[in-house]
């Protein structure tokens, strides 16, 4: 009886299936109408199938798929991002569905629709476990009439991070009168989270910094265009102002909604963004107003690498009891004709290159195109099993600053903690340059 009962998980009726289809973007109201398009295309389709979502929030979904995992459920299909954060530790864990498989009986040719280091970067060991869905670089985003009030020229986006500070400094002003600062000039997310590198790692990649050396085995935040990026990231709350307060607290949505209120001129942000602003306002008119650029770099450089990529992947769960259904889900919402809609309802770029670089929706789109172009000047983060750890302690270092610890010693600390996480790469005897 108890063998019966579990086979008989997940089917419905006459031999329907059952798969539970989890997404962050659930939460967001044109994703949610979006998907909820799809997924009632692809149950037409696919009559024996049915699928029901799992809500997470964007925060939380690697925590909650974890546990789920390790307790042998969890849902079938999955969307992860940024990859980063999840890659590197799930798939050695072997938390993924092997992919290899059901690739091999596509047709031939089927991973050359995506870019080559998409498909390298959600392989292990030779082996593929993810397919990718969104791509693009962090650029600037500014508020046009913002600029214009504060006697900027809402044409001409600041190109360093020396003209981004002193725009920040004019647009932070009180603009009702009442005597009180009401609207600043950058919002940050200082929450911790896979939103909180997103903005930090375009500022140090621009400023010329790193976080790790290239064979992983020390941490290269002692440089000085590090050390210079992480000052200059804390001070603009701290000392110039030009952030909100309550910046350790504010989470990417949070951000956006400021953006949108226009309590905040600029911000660090992507293709997504657009989008997501004019759901919260839809009566102003936005295409008067966004403007969007690649993130400014230091003074007098011209860094090869400026910002960082995100990149967004499906994968299947290793305990799902559906792995053909659950494949046949997850080529669905990777197909081109997805991945295009993604484009038209949510702006968001794709990691196949016949989506990026052929559909003409997407070419002929402004925004599209300076994303497009930063992925251009865009590196990913870490991609090892180590990397949310050493995330957190970026962001506990800043975080610090914030809240008026001595700057070198909460950057020295994070410094010597990331070396003792990344022992694991040195040989016996093996040490790091001191801070």
């Amino acid at each position: 009886m108890v063998a019966v009962a579990l086979l008989a998980v997940g089917l419905l009726g006459a031999g329907r299936t059952r798969l539970v289809f989890s997404n962050w973007h659930m939460v967001e109201p044109h994703w949610e109408r979006s998907l909820r398009e799809a997924i009632g295309q692809f149950m037409a389709e696919n009559p024996d199938i049915e699928v029901v979502f799992d809500i997470v929030s964007y925060a939380e979904k690697e925590t909650k798929y974890m546990t789920a995992i390790e307790a042998g459920v969890g849902p079938d299909v999955m969307h992860l991002a940024p990859v980063e954060i999840s890659f590197g530790l799930f798939a050695p864990r072997g938390y993924f569905y092997d992919l290899t498989s059901f690739i091999a009986a596509e047709a031939p040719g089927f991973l050359d629709a995506w870019y080559p280091g998409v498909v390298d970067t959600l392989s292990y060991e030779g082996r593929v476990y993810g397919l990718g869905a969104n791509y693009q670089g962090m650029v600037l985003m500014w508020n046009k009439r913002l600029f214009a009030e504060a006697g900027l020229d809402p044409e001409k986006p600041p190109q360093t991070w020396d003209e981004f500070l002193a725009y920040a400094r004019a647009l932070t002003r009180d603009r009702d009168g009442d005597g009180r600062i009401d609207t600043w000039g950058v919002g940050i997310p200082g929450r911790a989270g896979p939103g909180f590198p997103l903005r930090f790692t375009p500022v140090l990649f621009s400023h010329g910094g790193d976080f790790l050396s290239a064979d992983f085995k020390c941490a290269i935040i002692n440089s000085p265009a590090a050390k210079e990026a992480f000052r200059f990231f804390v001070e603009m709350f701290t000392v110039h102002r030009v952030i909100p307060p309550g910046v350790a607290a504010m989470t990417p949505g949070g951000v956006r909604e400021q953006f949108a209120a226009e309590t905040v001129a600029m911000i660090l942000t992507s293709a997504w963004g657009p989008p997501i602003i004019r759901s919260l306002r839809p009566a102003v008119n936005w295409d008067e107003i966004l403007g969007m650029t690649q993130v400014p770099v230091k003074a007098g450089t011209d860094p090869a690498i400026r910002t960082t990529a995100f990149l967004s992947y499906y994968a299947i769960n290793r305990n799902t009891r559906h792995p053909e259904a659950a494949w046949r889900l997850l080529r669905f919402v990777t197909s081109r004709e997805m991945q295009q809609k993604w484009f038209r309802d949510a702006n968001v770029l794709s990691a196949r290159r016949d989506v990026s670089e052929e559909y003409e929706p997407l070419l002929a789109n402004p925004f599209a195109r300076i994303v497009g172009i930063s992925l251009g000047y865009a590196a990913m983060m870490p991609l090892i099993p180590e990397w949310p750890q050493i995330s957190d302690l970026i962001t506990v270092a800043i975080q610090r600053g914030w809240m008026g610890d001595d700057l070198d010693v909460a950057w020295a600390e994070a410094y010597r903690r990331i070396n003792e996480i990344l022992a694991v790469y040195r040989a016996r005897g093996e040490t790091c340059p001191p801070f």
